[in-house]
């Protein structure tokens, strides 16, 4: 087994949606070609503290190892989320985003919403969510919950799109009233097209 150390860092970026990339040679320190600031080594780890995403390099080129995010969805907000859907992650180019796992909390003086509740993580344009909610907006006590997980139902459902942003919305409708902020919790992937 042949093993390079000798440049193996945790290479990091502050810019949101960069990706590293595939150097074009196996050593960094030769003059030509080049290597640009975001290629790495197989094995090397890149982070995107924008983004909270992990990224490494192996024998079929870079794969992201997760990311997570925290968004908080106001009244204002939820009150429209059928209407206006927010992003939670933006789109990355030639990337599908995949939830891998999803809560939402509530807060303390939580007052329940009315009708069309259900709370969904959709990535934009998809057919069907990937996590969802039907119960969170509903209680009246602090709540934190893990959301569930949507399997698509039929041959020409769509789920994981690429170059396309993860959105937080609500199936049917928007609410029509209550009353507080809710937390989403969301730990994702990045699938190459």
């Amino acid at each position: 087994m042949s093993t390079q150390d000798s440049r193996i860092k945790i290479k990091r970026s502050t810019v949101s949606g960069t990706v590293p990339t595939v150097a074009p040679s196996t050593d960094h320190t030769q003059p030509s070609p080049a290597w640009s600031a975001t290629d790495i080594y197989k094995g090397e780890l890149f982070i995107n503290q924008a983004d909270n995403a992990v990224w490494s390099r192996g024998d079929d080129g870079v794969f992201c190892i997760s990311g997570n995010v925290k968004k908080v969805l106001t009244k204002a907000e939820l009150l429209a989320l059928n209407t206006t859907p927010i992003t939670v992650v933006p789109a990355v180019s030639g990337y599908a985003i995949e939830v891998i796992s999803a809560s939402v909390r509530n807060q303390s003086r939580f007052v329940p919403y009315a009708t069309n509740l259900n709370l969904q993580l959709l990535t934009d344009t998809a057919t069907d969510a990937q996590f969802d909610n039907a119960k969170i907006l509903l209680t009246t006590v602090p709540a934190f919950w893990k959301m569930s997980a949507v399997q698509a139902t039929s041959a020409t459902d769509t789920q994981l799109i690429e170059n396309k942003a993860l959105t937080a919305t609500i199936e049917t409708g928007d609410p029509t009233s209550g009353g507080d902020e809710v937390e989403l919790h969301v730990t994702y992937r990045l699938i190459p097209a």
